[in-house]
Formats: C-alpha cells, structure tokens, sequence
C-alpha cells in the first residue's frame, strides 16, 4: 500500500502541473473543455485503489484520463485508467480483478445477466457491469485486452490490458 503522504503529494504535483499547463494556455490530451467539477472528478477516479492494483509478473504501462468534449462536441464522462502488461493469460488476470473488486465494494449492475449466470462467470466471459458509489457518484469499472486474447495466446509474449473507472451509468455492450 502506497502510504497516504506519497499519494497526497503526488496528487498536489499534479494538480500543480495541471494549473500551470492551464494558465500557460496548453491541455492535456483527453481533457478538452473541462469543467473544474469534471477535473476534480477524473482525480478522485484515478485515486481509486482497483487501478493501481495489479497481479504478479505485471507492470505499469501508462496512465490516462479524460473529460470534457471530444473533436466532434459530444460529452467525455471524467475517466482514469491505468494500462499493464502481464505475462498471465486472461483468465488469471479476470480472477485477479474480480476478487480485488468484491474486496473494494464493487458491485454487478448488469441486468443482461440471466439469473443462472453468476456475475463473476459473467465477469470471466467478458461482462463487465461494476458499478460503486465513490464521492456521491456512480462510478464504472471496465477491463478491456488489447488486442483481444486469442483462442491460443502465447504464453511468452506480454498481454496488455487496461483497467478504468468511469463517471456514470454503464452502457457498455452486454450490460
């Protein structure tokens, strides 16, 4: 566990970081058109502990996130996310994340899941509709592959994944 000092500065390193980019009139990239409720959101999100946690024989990538508008004007929901690469098969990294969540109070929010279908088999075959309340708000958690596993992945090569907590309602496919 990282302790509570270390998180604090860095959260204050980045919103100092953040103000001087602003006032020097440049962005980060995701965050066009922010509102200061939307980038005080995307921090609480990316201090929430699902995305720093990760299984054995895997390493942090890079950390992104986002709010605002995209190129188009339609609304970004505040988002943070964490990308790894791990040499474990989808499978075990699913396990990992399943369990991590039921222990952090997520909770399955898919009505597209038949009642004979347990949420974490669900889970395992791709489902993902974890909801939790964090700061008055809904939150969203996805894990996405990329690429997508293979019926036959190969145990050598690192798999990437990405781990992310979304403000709002889920909309995703199959939930």
């Amino acid at each position: 566990m990282i302790p509570r000092s270390r998180v604090n500065a860095a959260a204050c390193s980045m919103v100092a970081t953040l103000a001087a980019c602003v006032l020097a009139g440049c962005g980060e990239p995701g965050h066009v058109r922010c509102s200061d409720r939307e980038e005080q959101r995307v921090e609480v999100l990316a201090r929430l502990p699902i995305l720093q946690a990760r299984p054995s024989s895997t390493e942090a990538a890079d950390a992104y996130s986002g709010c605002g508008e995209d190129d188009s004007g339609d609304a970004i929901a505040p988002y943070a996310a964490q990308r790894y690469r791990s040499t474990l098969a989808e499978p075990d990294i699913r396990s990992f994340y399943w369990d991590e969540l039921m222990k952090d109070g997520w909770r399955n929010a898919s009505p597209a899941i038949p009642p004979e279908i347990a949420p974490s088999l669900a889970f395992q075959r791709g489902v993902s509709c974890l909801v939790k309340d964090v700061d008055g708000a809904e939150a969203v958690f996805t894990i996405s592959f990329d690429p997508p596993p293979s019926a036959s992945p190969s145990p050598v090569a690192p798999m990437t994944y990405t781990v992310e907590a979304t403000d709002g309602k889920p909309v995703l496919s199959g939930c």
